[in-house]
């Protein structure tokens, strides 16, 4: 979910400072996850980092390699370590900045000898509009002829670090979704390069209280409801994420620093 999802936020100059000695040391060693309804899916991940920088996410049959070119991230590679005796890459993100902003994110699995390059190819082009506003086109890429097609076009605004308002728009379809936040600290955001990464929800300043959705064909707003314990650095050690209806839990994220 990490390697998804980390879908970033944050302002957009943060991760170029080489020489920072204030960064706050306090780092999650691992997050689990447990879907009370799915328990097949609970997982743990374990974290590995150099000073800020993260360096791995290892769970049960799954290790996830990060690369830096100074303080931005500019890879990430997802192996499949169910095989012992052959480690296979499942997955690798690529990223380019321009002017120290994301310009590219290039996504590529099913890797095979008759797709060296990916099976599935899917490239995303940010552009900046503001300081605050970020625009975006989604392609899909045809992994025989690197033919680039728009698959989704939308649209990011950032208040204070965090990721406030994202519109996709698919077709004539309209996917809005409105993010409210805490006060308090979000786990992730002492990784140096995570602030870089656009559209990734998890890598905020603050912590997401609640998530407005609509849609297009579907005019009743959906709310996604969260909860937390802290502990006395005000770091979460507990995430509740409650279903629609606001009473059913879907899943829930335990810490440790």
């Amino acid at each position: 979910m990490l390697f998804s999802t980390i879908a970033l936020l944050l302002t957009s100059c943060s991760g170029d400072d080489e020489n920072n000695t204030d960064i706050d040391p306090t780092l999650p060693k691992t997050i689990t996850y447990n879907y009370p309804d799915f328990p097949q899916e609970n997982s743990k991940s374990t974290i590995t980092y150099d000073g800020n920088k993260i360096v791995s996410i290892e769970k049960l049959g799954s290790k996830t390699v990060y690369t830096y070119d100074g303080n931005r991230i500019i890879k990430q590679e997802v192996f499949d370590l169910l095989d012992s005796e052959k480690i296979t890459k499942k997955k690798d993100i690529a990223y380019t900045y321009e002017n120290g902003k994301l310009k590219t994110r290039l996504f590529r699995e099913g890797f095979t000898t008759e797709y060296p390059d990916g099976r599935y190819i899917y490239k995303s082009v940010y552009t900046h509009t503001s300081d605050d506003v970020v625009s975006y086109i989604y392609y899909t890429v045809n992994a025989t002829t690197k033919v680039e097609t728009k698959s989704s076009e939308g649209n990011v605004t950032y208040k204070d670090g965090n990721m406030v308002k994202e519109q996709e728009i698919i077709g004539s379809s309209v996917s809005t979704r409105v993010y409210e936040y805490d006060s308090k600290n979000n786990p992730l955001k002492n990784i140096i390069g995570f602030d870089l990464l656009l559209n990734e929800t998890p890598f905020s300043i603050n912590n997401i209280s609640k998530i407005n959705r609509t849609e297009t064909e579907f005019p009743d707003p959906v709310n996604y409801i969260y909860a937390y314990i802290y502990n006395d650095n005000n770091y979460p050690v507990k995430q509740t994420s409650f279903a629609g209806d606001g009473v059913s839990i879907e899943y829930e994220i335990e810490y440790t620093y």
